[in-house]
């Protein structure tokens, strides 16, 4: 079987939509959380987010382009753009041909379509363009359609663990040796009236509205909920064979992956669930839970999932756990839905490469029932050879990925 490494990496983000920019801002703790204004939310109890920050549309798109694409697939692109030169993709005829395209997505395509809907209802006329716009596979089909790329073209929605998924199914692509090359990881953006006033409903948002930055606050014992966040991130996985080959840079080597279900609700946890994930990505990699240096949690900031997740960490890692740093970007980026996977794992690849890891950020008191290492008194410098990430998503879907730098 194929080894399968990271070659390309791009990132928009509300730290920034640079690379340099994201990393920058994630390991000083910053955190990019702000109002989003009134305009078009003015009915809202909550009224922060995590925006893209430094993203002008114009600056990257024309304005037909704007009109025929989501805000999710303009991310996709933006990420992808700086993934693709990163891994010093051509445009030559061999690559466009073979190259794979998966990337995440869920509800990006319900915020495209909430004002086109909107207008339906109130003046009885709809654009044709609404339904390619707010597919699911746009950002896939947006990336794959600039770049000419021909190999499988897909989408996987998984919620909040899309990103995550497609990135593992990449992965198992180019290890079975169906592809070589492969630009995947997740993009959303659910800014809309309609979908933030949803997540309003379901009491998962935190509506610390006078104090953004230090709304979401994941492991601490008064957290109350998420910031929805948007964002895009995107990897360019491809086989070791092949990357040597073309003699381009390797940040990594994805070696495992798990997925699992719940099965049991379609937004509350279990534990069995990422359980069972983080272990089948532990026997995938095969690595003992010691080899482990670091996990980049899922770490919502809502009361149930942080305790569950907790829970099942100790499950998999026995008294190994306490002394295992735990690391949430959520405070940080906002939940950034089907891209959150997409994101941390970048984050994580350049913990492998800086050996440092960025803190926990908001935590100030401290929850028996999440009392494991969080690492929340700034960035920590160690020593990462094998690093786990977490995604865990309404209807019960949950993944893990093991990322490890190339020996």
């Amino acid at each position: 079987m194929e080894r399968v490494v990271v070659t390309g990496l791009g990132v928009a983000s509300a730290m920034g939509c640079t690379l340099n920019e994201f990393w920058d801002e994630l390991i000083q703790g910053h955190s990019g959380v702000s109002h989003w204004g009134a305009e078009g939310f003015p009915d809202l109890v909550v009224k922060i987010g995590a925006q893209a920050n430094g993203y002008d549309p114009e600056k990257y798109f024309t304005k037909k382009e704007l009109r025929r694409m989501s805000r999710t697939s303009q991310l996709a692109i933006v990420a992808a753009s700086q993934a693709i030169e990163d891994a010093g993709l051509t445009e030559t005829d061999a690559y466009r041909k073979e190259v794979g395209v998966i990337i995440g997505s869920s509800i990006g395509g319900f915020c495209a379509s909430d004002p086109a809907f909107g207008a339906f209802y109130e003046r009885g006329r709809i654009s044709p363009f609404i339904i390619p716009i707010s597919m699911n596979v746009g950002p896939s089909a947006n990336v794959s359609i600039r770049y000419g790329f021909q190999g499988p073209m897909m989408a996987i929605d998984a919620a909040c663990a899309s990103g995550a998924h497609s990135i593992g199914n990449a992965y198992y692509m180019i290890r079975s040796g169906i592809a070589q090359i492969v630009i995947t990881g997740g993009a959303d953006s659910p800014f809309s009236p309609a979908i933030v006033t949803g997540w309003q409903a379901t009491r998962a948002l935190s509506s610390r509205n006078d104090n953004p930055a230090g709304a979401c606050r994941p492991f601490s014992a008064d957290r109350d909920g998420l910031v929805l966040g948007e964002g895009a991130g995107v990897l360019v996985l491809e086989a070791e064979s092949s990357a040597r080959k073309r003699g381009v840079h390797i940040w990594g080597e994805i070696k495992g992956y798990g997925a699992s279900s719940d099965s049991y609700h379609l937004t509350q946890p279990t534990l069995e669930g990422p359980i069972q994930a983080m272990r089948r990505a532990l026997d995938d990699a095969g690595l003992n839970p010691e080899k482990i240096d670091y996990i980049n949690a899922h770490g919502t900031g809502t009361r149930r999932n942080d305790s569950n997740e907790t829970a099942a960490i100790k499950r998999v890692f026995g008294e190994y756990a306490y002394r295992l740093p735990v690391v949430s970007n959520m405070a940080a980026l906002g939940h950034t839905i089907a891209a959150s996977g997409a994101i941390k794992l970048i984050g994580a690849i350049l913990s492998l490469r800086d050996q440092i890891v960025p803190p926990t950020i908001n935590y100030h008191v401290r929850d028996p029932e999440c009392d494991l290492n969080y690492v929340t008194s700034g960035s920590k410098a160690l020593k990462l050879n094998n690093i786990l990430s977490n995604s865990f998503a309404f209807g019960g879907s949950n993944a893990a990925l093991v990322v490890g730098r190339i020996e």
